[in-house]
């Protein structure tokens, strides 16, 4: 089981207690936009403390996702499914199509017994690429940030900048 969840949470996950909920939560932002968008998977708005200490309101929404599996095989992906009913989903996903920056989507599960801190720490942090919206629903697949095809170095060293390197 992920080492970064914390044990209460392991114990609500397999032992599924009736007097405890487990809450999964989602923030999705954008470098170029203002205003970063909080869900949860629930059928009530609740109020929550990030682990930066801020204290947010995650909005109740219908949204689908698997996270990824652990394991060392390059490259992991989901798919996220979120319910586009107000089309604010939407119109935050239509804004960042026009930036090259990616949608970053941050994975943070609550206890509903325990509202002052994520249980997952640090929180599962991915980027959203082939974004797809219908009237019905937004999705997207989200993965870790792709190190295998990154370049390195990723600063370029030329003559000009550095005179020294010869000539």
């Amino acid at each position: 089981m992920n080492d970064s969840l914390s044990d209460a949470l392991k114990e609500a996950m397999v032992c599924a207690p009736s007097d405890d909920v487990y809450l999964e939560t989602l923030e999705i932002r954008h470098a170029s936009i203002a205003e970063p968008i909080y869900l949860v998977r629930n059928r009530e708005d609740i109020t929550a403390t990030l682990e930066t200490s801020d204290v947010v309101v995650f909005e109740a929404a219908a949204f689908r996702m698997a996270l990824p599996a652990s394991g060392d095989n390059g490259l992991q992906e989901l798919t996220l499914a979120v319910d586009n009913v107000d089309r604010r989903v939407s119109d935050f996903f239509s804004n960042a199509k026009n930036y090259q920056t990616p949608v970053q989507c941050t994975y943070r599960p609550y206890l509903l017994s325990d509202l002052s801190e994520p249980q997952m720490n640090p929180p599962l942090v991915l980027y959203l690429s082939d974004i797809s919206i219908t009237l019905f629903e937004v999705t997207a697949k989200a993965s870790f940030v792709d190190l295998l095809n990154k370049k390195f170095p990723s600063e370029l060293y030329t003559r000009a900048r550095f005179p020294s390197l010869g000539g």
